[in-house]
């Protein structure tokens, strides 16, 4: 994993640029209104998440690595179920109603700019993440 960039890096991606210039803001990642506020918005909202609420957002399972680089996929999407969340493959779209204690064994690690196209044919970022030993990647949601 090797030359990966951090977050200030890839904030300052050619790649994150033109996501940036091209897409209105996001409430996560390097194009969202996590610096300007001081804190995450999606965080806030995942604390926040009431018994009948319901949160829906894009995933692209291909842009989420392991440490041999290989896309995590069926595990991650093992995982998301075992927390709750649905996962629409045709629609790259998961979903989640009512808050929760969610588990994910994953640590980021960094991102790389050099993926190329995603499924929508954008420029895009590959995140890769770490195996974490049991109950250590806890998110309240």
């Amino acid at each position: 994993m090797a030359g990966l960039l951090d977050d200030e890096a890839l904030s300052a991606s050619a790649v994150v640029a033109n996501i940036a210039m091209n897409r209105e803001r996001q409430l996560a990642g390097p194009n969202s209104y996590t610096r300007d506020l001081g804190f995450n918005p999606l965080d806030r909202l995942l604390a926040r998440l009431t018994d009948a609420g319901e949160l829906v957002a894009d995933l692209d399972l291909t842009s989420i690595r392991g440490e041999d680089g290989e896309p995590l996929g069926r595990a991650l999407t093992g995982e998301l179920r075992r927390n709750g969340f649905a996962y629409d493959a045709r629609r790259h779209r998961i979903s989640l109603v009512g808050g929760r204690r969610t588990t994910f064994p994953y640590h980021y690690r960094g991102a790389d700019d050099r993926a190329g196209p995603n499924y929508t044919g954008q420029p895009a970022v590959q995140s890769f993440y770490a195996p974490l030993s049991l109950n250590s990647g806890t998110l309240e949601t």
